[in-house]
């Protein structure tokens, strides 16, 4: 397992419009031990004190089962906008294949989304300040890399791989209904839901009968990059 960081970056690249971060973590080999131990220190690099809450679950009706008689397109959900979750993305594209771990807090109340991580043996701390948005809509940018006996600051704006989920994030975006779908670490079905993030990147939200999100994809035009996101350890708080 061999994790690369990127730590030279420029203007332009800060700059992005595919959603990329300015750090990736590279599989160049595969060792199930090693592979525990990272998603481990990444998913213990913040332990909170949180107080939990358990949300209403409702099955998902007839409805909306394609090619049901009864079949009718739902309204888009309003989902729980404050959590915690462990969480892990692939990247691909022809050029590259990057599969990361880590640890994310979402808190629209806050205005903040906090992605703690692990790589080449240092965890990492990004807060993506949605409370300062530029007018093309960047979002404000703290990264502290905690390696050796001095952090590694930077400070910016960039277009974030990880939105801030609002109560009303599918409602807001007009989500269509993609149909009932499985995924890797949620039992049973999630309903996916399809938008246009920024009116320009196809997205796919995946939420659970307790309207939790459980993951997100997207598809990015610009280096024609797919990105599979999925959570695990939700914590509603």
């Amino acid at each position: 397992l061999c994790f690369t960081f990127i730590s030279k970056l420029s203007t332009s690249q800060l700059r992005f419009n595919t959603h990329f971060l300015k750090y990736s973590v590279h599989f160049t080999h595969f060792d199930a031990t090693m592979l525990f131990n990272q998603i481990f220190l990444a998913a213990a690099i913040v332990v909170p004190t949180i107080a939990t809450k358990t949300p209403k679950c409702t099955p998902f009706p007839s409805s909306m089962i394609e090619y049901s008689s009864n079949f009718k397109q739902p309204k888009p959900p309003l989902v729980q906008p404050e959590f915690t979750t462990n969480f892990v993305q692939h990247k691909w594209d022809e050029t590259l294949s990057h599969i990361m771990t880590g640890y994310i807090d979402n808190s629209p109340a806050k205005g903040l989304v906090r992605v703690n991580e692990a790589y080449d043996d240092a965890p990492a701390s990004s807060i993506f300040n949605y409370a300062n948005v530029t007018k093309d809509g960047l979002v404000d940018n703290l990264m502290t890399i905690y390696n050796g006996t001095k952090p590694y600051v930077w400070q910016g704006y960039v277009n974030s791989n990880y939105p801030i989920f609002e109560k009303d994030f599918l409602v807001k975006n007009e989500a269509v209904f993609g149909g009932l779908v499985t995924r890797k670490f949620t039992d049973g079905n999630v309903a996916s839901w399809d938008i246009m993030y920024q009116g320009a990147i196809p997205v796919t939200i995946y939420v659970n009968t307790c309207n939790e999100i459980v993951g997100y994809d997207y598809f990015s035009p610009g280096r024609r990059t797919r990105v599979v996101t999925d959570f695990f350890n939700i914590q509603i708080s």
